[in-house]
């Protein structure tokens, strides 16, 4: 029995360690407004969000807003950019950020204003870089032709910053960060390529091929 029982312990070891596969694709689904007592509580009024999904997978508790409006959060998603004042009002006026100092250790760049440099990096700079693709998805962005365009939407320079919601078209820029980055709406094309309606959203999913890499999507 003993050379058995070793036996068996050895191809214990020796079994090879499968390694989880690559991650391809990534999905980010902003839900704003709700705390996260009420979307993942006991009483949470989407059961399927709060309860199932988390039940699948992983809820990571320690996640915290940086800011008190929208606009200061959606930057940080995506460019760890802390709030300024004025992308704490959720930028009243669409106006270049102004620097007052170089950038930290961390890549903070102190100053105010909405649209920063393309000096400024983003996730989607990153992905680029290395070759890999990104995508958001911005609900009823263009869906009134005369408030906003179809994608890339965003206010003229000096321009308000805040559009009042019709019933025919929610389309926040607020909602959408990419748009606060010269890195991303000084390439047009690129930007009504990769900054596009949420409706495009299933077409892109028919295949992996055709699926970004980065997923960045606002109800």
């Amino acid at each position: 029995m003993i050379p058995r029982i070793l036996a068996f312990c050895v191809l214990l070891l020796a079994a090879p360690v499968m390694a989880a596969p690559p991650v391809g694709h990534v999905f980010v689904i902003v839900l704003e407004n709700q705390d996260f007592d009420k979307t993942f509580g006991p009483a949470t009024p989407a059961p399927y969000l709060g309860h199932v999904l988390p039940s699948k997978g992983a809820l990571l508790t320690q996640y915290f807003a940086t800011g008190h409006k929208s606009l200061d959060n959606y930057i940080t998603m995506i460019s760890g950019q802390p709030p300024a004042p004025a992308t704490q009002m959720d930028c009243k006026t669409f106006v270049d950020f102004q620097q007052t100092a170089s950038p930290d250790a961390e890549g903070i760049l102190p100053g105010n204003g909405c649209v920063y440099p393309a000096s400024v990096q983003t996730v989607a700079d990153q992905l680029e870089a290395r070759g890999l693709s990104w995508r958001g998805y911005m609900e009823e962005m263009g869906a009134d032709p005369s408030r906003e365009a179809a994608s890339c939407a965003h206010p003229a320079t000096g321009g308000p910053g805040i559009v009042p919601a019709i019933p025919a078209d929610n389309y926040a820029y607020r909602h959408n960060p990419f748009v606060y980055f010269h890195s991303i709406i000084d390439r047009q094309s690129d930007c009504d390529a990769n900054d596009v309606n949420l409706e495009k959203l299933k077409d892109d999913l028919a295949s992996v091929e055709t699926t970004p890499n980065f997923s960045f999507i606002v109800p």
